[in-house]
């Protein structure tokens, strides 16, 4: 199927292309001598980037430049890259030790995404799939990590929505979830035993950055059978230790 340019699309991304090479703010007829857009379309396009933050207007020199939202996105897109890359060799060992796949996760957009993932190479194994989403956060040890974490506003927006029941397992109370949540900040890692999947069980921890916030998770995941309860801490223990190695290789301290 051939794909068409969005011409509006396209003008708004030489306005903000424009923005970005020029080494000062531009005026409304500097921005439109350069782009040849008709001043109606203009002055919408500039208005729908200021309301989004995209740029910013100086009411007294009446020109324009780049917004923090784009510093903000970018930032998030650095932050991936970072944790990612840092990551890796502690995941590796983690598979390695553990002898189950090890999945790093982030929050996007109140959904947990997996990042990277490294599987073992057994014959019965959970197969992880980098790029996937799951919003059932209360559902998935990374997910109960995650929402730990998040401001409390945040989390309620979260349980307004509702528990959804994934298996006959997962935790449908919002007081029950607290207590889980209180747990984790405790002992440093989450657990879900076959909540998201029958017959699957989950250990997750939190990863922070240089200046204390949380960035990530790293989790292992595997069958039931390989994951017996009596071994809880011990998996427990070999997750949260890599969170807090790849933590400290971000900059965070204690």
């Amino acid at each position: 199927m051939k794909q068409i340019k969005v011409p509006a699309v396209e003008r708004a991304l030489d306005i903000l292309e424009l923005l970005g090479e020029s080494k000062e703010p531009l005026s409304f007829t500097q921005i439109l001598k350069q782009l040849h857009i008709s001043k109606p379309t203009l002055s919408r396009l500039l208005f729908n980037l200021r309301e989004r933050d995209y740029i910013q207007h100086n009411t007294t020199t009446k020109k324009y430049g780049l917004g923090l939202n784009l510093l903000h996105l970018g930032n998030r897109v650095l932050e991936r890259i970072d944790i990612r890359e840092k990551a890796q060799p502690f995941l590796r060992e983690l598979m390695e030790k553990s002898g189950e796949t090890v999945e790093l996760g982030i929050l996007d957009d109140n959904a947990l995404l997996f990042i990277d993932k490294w599987e073992t190479s057994k014959s019965i194994r959970l197969f992880a799939q980098v790029g996937s989403r799951f919003s059932k956060l209360h559902a998935s040890a990374p997910g109960k990590v995650l929402l730990t974490y998040i401001p409390e506003e945040d989390f309620k927006r979260f349980i307004r929505k509702g528990l959804v029941k994934v298996t006959k397992h997962t935790i449908t109370r919002i007081g029950k979830l607290r207590e889980e949540l209180e747990k984790i900040k405790k002992q440093g890692y989450g657990f879900d035993d076959q909540e998201v999947r029958e017959g699957v069980r989950r250990f997750a921890s939190p990863v922070f950055n240089h200046q204390g916030n949380l960035t990530g998770v790293v989790g292992i995941a595997g069958p039931a059978f390989r994951m017996p309860i009596r071994k809880k801490n011990v998996f427990g223990k070999m997750v949260k230790e890599t969170a807090e190695k790849i933590s400290k290789r971000l900059g965070y301290r204690k």
